[in-house]
């Protein structure tokens, strides 16, 4: 089943841009990765960024500039890239498990972000509820197995969901699959009780 939920367009143009910070962009690319329509309108985003270059006026070059580009190349060793086909669970460079609850863990992808930001994978069982929360600034998600329900909607995988300080929720898993979610936060997030901001502290979320 494709993705029923998708990046706003102004997400989806800063991906193409490289304008997102690399945690976000990192939940935007596993949706797109999932999506064939999201593929498509970032093909047609990066198409009409090229076709915009092109309407730029050129520049000199000098008259051996290919030569002198040629040059440089002879000798360098190149390799056909291989696509790596595992599931991209597998591929995240993922810190060890945090278990916070029967059936629940988080673990920090070891990728480039801002300080404040946090990424991480939230697998959560079935049946089960996060706590319930607001957010200090934007939140990405992307659902890579399994669903949950909150009261945006139901997300299944290769959904996305965008949140902001705006939206409290408490997302719940939905069926009988327990649900992992690759994250990028804006900041901590911030549970409406005790023992919330408990397991959030010690997830670091």
């Amino acid at each position: 089943m494709s993705p029923s939920h998708h990046p706003a367009d102004d997400i989806l143009t800063a991906y193409a841009a490289g304008a997102l910070e690399s945690g976000f962009g990192l939940v935007v690319g596993a949706h797109v990765e999932m999506c064939p329509a999201c593929r498509r309108r970032l093909g047609a985003l990066e198409a009409a960024s090229g076709d915009a270059l092109a309407d730029l006026p050129g520049a000199a070059l000098a008259a051996d500039a290919y030569a002198q580009t040629v040059a440089r190349l002879d000798g360098v060793e190149t390799h056909a890239p291989v696509a790596d086909r595992r599931p991209l669970l597998e591929r995240l460079p993922l810190s060890k498990k945090k278990w916070i609850a029967p059936g629940v863990w988080v673990s920090a992808v070891k990728t480039p972000h801002a300080a404040d930001d946090r990424v991480y994978v939230l697998h959560v069982g079935p049946g089960r509820p996060t706590a319930r929360h607001t957010h200090l600034g934007a939140e990405f998600c992307t659902v890579l197995s399994g669903s949950y329900r909150d009261e945006l909607g139901v997300f299944r995988a290769g959904d996305f969901a965008a949140a902001d300080g705006a939206l409290e929720h408490q997302p719940l898993v939905a069926g009988d699959e327990a649900c992992v979610c690759l994250f990028a936060t804006e900041g901590r997030l911030q549970a409406k009780d005790w023992v919330g901001r408990l397991a959030f502290a010690y997830a670091d979320v």
